[in-house]
C-alpha cells in the first residue's frame, strides 16, 4: 500500500461516517428485527415504546428527507401508537416508488388487517404484495412476497392456488427468509397431506429453518414441538432455550409458553412469581391465551397475591383481542 493509499484508510478512520449510516433511534426503537436500513441497525421484534418511537423517527425524517426508509419507519411507530392513525397512508403511499417493496408490503398490511382507517380489502392487499414480491429476491420484499403466498393457498383476494403458493414460500424459505418457512409450516399443518409422523417431521422442520434463519415465532413453535416430542425428539431443556430466546427478543408465544413451563414445573421448580411475569410479557405482546392464563392466576391468587383489578385489565385486554371467554370473565370479576 503506497503512503497516499495509506493515508485515504487513516482518513476513512478519523471522518464521520455519512448520516445515512449511523444507526438512529429510529432504527432502534422501531426498525424491523429482521430488515435493517443499515448493516447493524436491527431493531425491535415490536415496538415497545411507541410515543418514544413516533418521536425518534420524526426527528431522523426531518434530518434525512433523502432516506424514504424513515418513512417506513414512522409509520411502523405510528401504527403501534394509533392502528387507526390515518396518515400512515400518506407516508407509506408517499415513497411506494422510492421503495416499493417495503412501502408496498406495509400498505398490503393495512388492507389485509383493516389498519389505519382503511377497510379491510384482500384484493388491494394482494396486489400490494404482488407490486413487493415483483422485486424478489431483494430482501426486502420477503414479507410482503410472503403473505402474497399465504394469500394465494387460501384464496383471499384472487383465485386459489395452493401449489404456486406453496412453491412461492418454499422459494422463499430457502432463500432464507424464516418467516416464509414458519408460514409454509402453518399451511402444512392445515392442508397437508400424507403420513401424520412424516408431516410432523417436516412441520419440525420448517420451524426449526425459520428459527435458525432468524424468525422468533418460528423458535416458539420449534420449542412447542420439542416440549412435545412432536415430529421431532423430546427435549424440554432445548424448548426452554429457545422460549428464552423468543421471549427475550419480544416474541409473546415465546413468553407465554415459557409461563407455562414454570407454571407446571416442566423441567424446572414450579414458581408462580416467575410463571406470572412472563404471562405479563406474553400479554403485554397481545397473545391473548397470555391475558386469559395471566388473569385466572391473578383473580383467584393462584400462588401469588390475589389482584382483581389487574386480572380485569388482562381479561379485558384478551376479550378486545377476541376471546369470548375473557369477556364472559372479565364481568364476573366487575
Amino acid at each position: 500500500m503506497n503512503r497516499w493509499s495509506a493515508l485515504g484508510v487513516a482518513l476513512a478512520f478519523l471522518l464521520p461516517a455519512p448520516l445515512w449510516a449511523q444507526v438512529t433511534d429510529c432504527d432502534r426503537l422501531a426498525g424491523f428485527s429482521q430488515l435493517p436500513r443499515i448493516e447493524g441497525a436491527t431493531g425491535p421484534y415490536v415496538v415497545h415504546d411507541p410515543a418514544a418511537a413516533v418521536t425518534a423517527c420524526e426527528a431522523a425524517r426531518a434530518a434525512q428527507p433523502e432516506d424514504p426508509f424513515f418513512a417506513v419507519l414512522l409509520a411502523r411507530a405510528r401504527l403501534a401508537a394509533n392502528p387507526e392513525d390515518r396518515t400512515v397512508v400518506e407516508l407509506l403511499a408517499g415513497v411506494v416508488e422510492q421503495i416499493p417493496p417495503l412501502a408496498a408490503s406495509e400498505l398490503g398490511r393495512l388492507y389485509e388487517m383493516g389498519l389505519a382507517g382503511l377497510p379491510i380489502g384482500d384484493r388491494q392487499a394482494r396486489d400490494f404484495y404482488r407490486l413487493a414480491c415483483d422485486t424478489w429476491p431483494d430482501r426486502l420484499a420477503a414479507p410482503g412476497c410472503t403473505r402474497r403466498a399465504v394469500m394465494m393457498i387460501e384464496g383471499r383476494g384472487g383465485p386459489t392456488d395452493e401449489t404456486g403458493g406453496f412453491a412461492l414460500l418454499d422459494n422463499l424459505c430457502r432463500g432464507g427468509w424464516g418467516g416464509a418457512c414458519t408460514q409454509q409450516a402453518f399451511q402444512t399443518d392445515l392442508r397437508g397431506t400424507g403420513d401424520f409422523d412424516t408431516l410432523g417431521q417436516e412441520i419440525a422442520r420448517l420451524f426449526e429453518a425459520g428459527c435458525d434463519a432468524g424468525d422468533l415465532l418460528a423458535c416458539s413453535q420449534f420449542g412447542f414441538r420439542l416440549e412435545l416430542g412432536e415430529g421431532v425428539d423430546l427435549d424440554v431443556s432445548r424448548a426452554q432455550d429457545l422460549y428464552r430466546r423468543a421471549c427475550t427478543g419480544g416474541e409473546p408465544q415465546g413468553c407465554s409458553y415459557l409461563g407455562e413451563i414454570y407454571r407446571s414445573g416442566l423441567g424446572v421448580q414450579p414458581d408462580p412469581d416467575q410463571a406470572a411475569h412472563f404471562f405479563t410479557l406474553g400479554c403485554e405482546g397481545n397473545d391473548p391465551y397470555a391475558c386469559v392464563t395471566l388473569g385466572d392466576i391473578l383473580s383467584e391468587g393462584r400462588g401469588v397475591e390475589r389482584d382483581v383489578p389487574r386480572a380485569i385489565v388482562a381479561l379485558e385486554r384478551a376479550c378486545g383481542l377476541g376471546d369470548p371467554e375473557a369477556c364472559d370473565m372479565a364481568d364476573v370479576l366487575r
